[in-house]
């Protein structure tokens, strides 16, 4: 929208992939960390898969509450300590599930409209992830996004 100043399918699609990253990570576009070219698509994107636990939202993972998980900033990036400091501690199917999601908001928040997922692609995408997530059989792999 701001780029050619009216509404667009691919001005929603942007706004639903930044909207996906901030409940996943639990960070805003306007946090004070994001600054420059350093955005949060930039920040989930620099980060996947390898650091996955460290971006996010510590309420997302089992048995985490905010009483056991406290975020701190940590050299421009947030921490979660409260009890899983690396890949291993969480299972690797609820790994999958939330790169998964995650790699669906930077294929929609692409900087060129162009390269973004359409909405039936979005739909696509998240059934074969809900279905696998909860073991409905889904044979094959499934491709990367990004």
């Amino acid at each position: 929208y701001a780029m050619v100043g009216e509404p667009s399918k691919q001005g929603d699609v942007y706004s639903y992939g930044i909207l996906t990253l901030e409940m996943f990570t639990g960070k805003r576009p306007t946090d004070e960390m994001f600054k420059d070219d350093f955005n949060l698509h930039n920040f989930v994107k620099m980060a996947l898969p390898e650091r996955l636990v460290q971006i996010v939202d510590y309420s997302l993972l089992p048995g985490e509450t905010e009483e056991t998980a406290v975020r701190r900033e940590h050299g421009g990036n947030y921490i979660n300590d409260g009890g899983f400091d690396n890949l291993n501690q969480i299972s690797t199917h609820l790994q999958k599930c939330l790169v998964s999601v995650l790699e669906i908001g930077l294929a929609c928040s692409r900087e060129s409209p162009n390269e973004r997922l359409s909405m039936a692609n979005v739909i696509k995408e998240i059934q074969h992830i809900k279905n696998a997530y909860l073991g409905l059989g889904i044979h094959g792999q499934r491709q990367r996004i990004s």
